[in-house]
């Protein structure tokens, strides 16, 4: 209710009617829009994202710009301790060339290589708690709700020709339809 008493929409419809898309000389713009009582939805977006999103379109000001430093900013990620991964194997490979000596085998010097790389990302890893709890309890890297089992295709197949015979004599060796042999 208002201030007068009277029931009123916070998003203020009706909203205004079109048949059509549209973009006049002011530059005021609409939406197809068939039904004053429901707001700008995309019919694409709530069928495949299974929800209502009202839109608005973005052309300037300063929707535009949040919009745009949003994106940027998610997209281009600030660096952490472990977005750069050559970075962290040049620190490793810095100390292996310190702590090596020119009299190692080179058999050794790779080995210890690899090791001292692996091991410096390994330290430089970020990990979640739920990953780091299901390795100290012992439990599997993955969890699966549900028991699958194996479907064969032979088994398909002769169950789709018990129900339905008149598809044995169409069949090929290759289990699919024989080719016609008649002319073009």
């Amino acid at each position: 209710m208002n201030k007068a008493g009277r029931w009123v929409c916070k998003r203020r419809a009706p909203f205004q009617t079109a048949d059509d898309d549209f973009v006049d000389e002011d530059g005021h713009w609409g939406m197809k829009h068939l039904y004053e009582f429901m707001n700008a939805w995309v019919p694409g977006i709530t069928i495949n994202a299974r929800c209502n999103n009202d839109i608005k379109l973005l052309t300037n000001g300063r929707e535009t710009t949040n919009i745009s430093f949003y994106i940027t900013a998610y997209w281009t990620k600030k660096q952490g301790r472990s977005y750069n991964m050559s970075a962290i194997m040049t620190k490793g490979f810095a100390y292996h060339a310190k702590q090596t000596t020119y009299t190692d085998e080179i058999r050794d010097q790779q080995r210890k290589l690899l090791f001292r790389l692996v091991h410096a990302i390994n330290r430089e890893q970020e990990l979640s708690a739920p990953m780091v709890i299901s390795y100290l309890m012992g439990w599997k890297d993955s969890y699966c709700s549900h028991r699958y089992t194996p479907i064969y295709w032979t088994s398909f197949v002769t169950a789709i020709f018990e129900a339905f015979p008149e598809l044995r004599r169409r069949q090929g060796s290759n289990g699919f339809e024989k080719p016609s042999t008649g002319s073009r």
